[in-house]
């Protein structure tokens, strides 16, 4: 009988089981919004799946907890919020959020690595203004 190791199991829920429930959550669609407030709309949904994920990963490496980098996901949240929010917002993006390209984003903070700087550089590169924003 062949186990399946941690890291490839792993591996399947970040590829199989993470989409499926990302997909419960507010989307954003992969037609250019038509209106300011849409722009708006698809910009605090990318914050906020952004922050998500990221939290999810600092607990995932064990910094979220007394003590730890993090005291709480709370505090997490509020930090990532504010950092996210700084570089993803109207004034840098101001055709709105392409839905696609954000799901890439989040799959890569997902399936980044505890302590890997390489993987913290793929991330910043799909997740920056140029990448997940309409052009």
């Amino acid at each position: 009988m062949t186990l399946v190791s941690p890291r490839h199991w792993l591996a399947f829920a970040l590829l199989h089981v993470v989409p499926m429930l990302a997909a419960c959550g507010p989307s954003i669609g992969n037609t250019r919004p038509d209106s300011q407030a849409e722009v708006a709309r698809t910009i605090d949904i990318a914050v906020t799946e952004i922050v998500k994920a990221r939290c999810g990963l600092e607990e995932r490496c064990s910094t979220v907890g007394p003590g730890r980098r993090f005291e709480s996901r709370a505090a997490c949240a509020s930090k990532m919020h504010g950092e996210t929010a700084q570089h993803l917002n109207l004034a840098d993006c101001p055709l709105g959020v392409e839905g696609r390209k954000l799901d890439a984003c989040v799959s890569s903070i997902s399936a980044q690595d505890c302590g890997n700087v390489f993987d913290v550089l793929n991330r910043w590169n799909d997740c920056r203004n140029g990448q997940i924003c309409y052009n």
